[in-house]
């Protein structure tokens, strides 16, 4: 049986690791396999850059940043954290904990504060808005586990709540709609107001440890994401014998039963029996060549959003007090707005690579260098750093929308999971596309693919209620 997996971001990798490791763990032959990737590397929005700020009293000052995922939490990444143990990647050498602080300002300065209310930098925040948003955190966190909410948006239930349990009405326009603003896969054009409840409390509750469980652990990866990426792939190659193509445009068209995986220039390259497609969404509209039109329906129901992201040292778009700097600094945009940027954080790397739990860790120092990912303000051209070959330290973040119409499709695509010889991965296809979620895709995939082997057909699988998705995986990543 051969197989083709489109796509070398985490839920295509995590497709061909799980592959291999559940068929040596059920005693079954091991599956022959390719990962392709159309990027020179693997790992999607798993970037990092590395610079340097010259020479200074000790030598070389070098200095690397992520521009896109930054770091994880540890309590809820179960199945991350198993497989980095698996392949060597440990705790206290290959990622820390990170000083985990955020700020909230607007861009005037009138108004800034971190989110502790005894900070020893900075202004903490009120003790009343406090208290909201501690009650916000574990009440939304329990409410998402209720069906009533499955069609409300985040602005229905703030205000519904509101009015019932007298929340500060502060709440929504200084801490939690700028919050999700930060969340690029949970925007639109109608801001963060508009977005589904559901959604947003599935990214709290995974990412940042909202309601009543242990928690967050918030770790960055030393020498950044694409050094677990590296890892990962290289375990993979070398130790489960995975073919990894990388900078390879491919198109994918029907062959009988099977499907043929083609080069940019038509050239037959394989031809295999099924095919994984972790790639976006439109994406995969475009490489496929005959997808079956209930399921280009589906895919074509996704939408996406670009995100820019910059490392630079332009400290103009920090909080003008610089106490109040944090790891996490977002903006507060003006009194009723509505429709804002997507995604609006800036960083201070210099705690983000921080080692919260060993202070004896805090090396970096000056220089102070930021992230920002679609900066409110113009930075100056002459403050953004440049990587090792002399670009600018520059990406451009592609990521689907985790909307309603995301979570219909991701609820509308499990029974076609094997239907033609075709299955889907990646970010898309599971929750807010974090990397556990799409490790645990990856199990699943995993698992339908191996039973279609030894059946020789697809498993059969009801459509579920979006809502009913959405709630048993968080059940399945709190139990995990």
């Amino acid at each position: 049986m051969k197989i083709a997996i489109i796509g070398g971001g985490i839920g295509g990798l995590a497709v061909a690791y799980e592959l291999k490791a559940q068929a040596k763990a059920k005693g079954l032959p091991s599956p022959k396999l390719v990962v392709i990737e159309a990027k020179p590397r693997f790992g999607g929005n798993a970037d990092t850059l590395n610079f340097s700020f010259g020479t200074g009293p000790n030598g070389p000052v070098n200095r690397w940043a992520d521009l896109g995922v930054n770091d994880f939490n540890a309590t809820t990444y179960t199945q991350i954290v198993r497989v980095m143990n698996a392949i060597n990647f440990k705790f206290g050498v290959d990622y820390k904990p990170l000083e985990d602080t955020t700020s909230y300002y607007n861009g005037d300065g009138s108004l800034y504060f971190t989110d502790n209310d005894t900070p020893w930098w900075g202004t903490g925040i009120d003790p009343a808005l406090k208290k909201t948003v501690d009650s916000f955190m574990k009440t939304a966190a329990k409410d998402v586990n209720d069906s009533k909410y499955h069609d409300y948006t985040l602005e229905n239930y703030i205000d519904e709540k509101t009015s019932v349990l007298d929340w500060d009405p502060r709440l929504g326009p200084w801490v939690i709609y700028p919050r999700v603003n930060g969340m690029y896969f949970t925007s639109s054009e109608l801001g963060p107001r508009k977005m589904p409840f559901y959604a947003v409390m599935h990214y709290y509750q995974i990412q940042e440890g909202a309601g009543d469980g242990e928690p967050a652990q918030r770790n960055y990866f030393v020498n950044g994401s694409s050094h677990w990426i590296t890892a990962l792939t290289a375990f993979m190659e070398s130790q489960l014998d995975v073919r990894m193509v990388a900078d390879f445009q491919a198109s994918v068209s029907r062959n009988g039963p099977g499907w043929t995986v083609k080069d940019a220039s038509g050239a037959k390259t394989a031809d295999v029996d099924i095919v994984v497609l972790a790639t976006h969404a439109n994406d995969a509209l475009r490489l496929m060549r005959d997808l079956p039109p209930q399921v280009a329906n589906i895919l074509a129901q996704i939408s996406y959003e670009t995100a820019v992201s910059v490392a630079h040292v332009d400290n103009r778009l920090l909080p003008v007090d610089q106490n109040a700097w944090c790891t996490y600094n977002i903006v507060i945009h003006e009194p009723g707005s509505v429709a804002m940027h997507p995604y609006v954080i800036n960083y201070v790397a210099n705690r983000h690579q921080n080692d919260a739990a060993n202070p004896e860790y805090d090396k970096f120092g000056l220089p102070q260098f930021f992230v920002s990912v679609n900066p409110h303000l113009p930075i100056r051209e002459d403050m953004v750093l440049k990587d090792e070959a002399g670009n600018p330290a520059v990406a451009y973040l592609h990521h689907n929308v985790f909307d309603f119409a995301c979570m219909q499709a991701q609820a509308d695509i499990v029974p076609l999971q094997g239907q033609d010889n075709l299955y889907f991965a990646g970010g898309w296809t599971h929750g807010s596309g974090l990397h556990e979620e799409c490790w645990t895709q990856g199990m699943d995939i995993a698992s339908l693919i191996l039973e279609h082997i030894q059946t020789g057909q697809p498993a059969v699988q009801a459509r579920p209620h979006w809502g009913d998705l959405v709630r048993s995986r968080l059940s399945r990543t709190a139990s995990s």
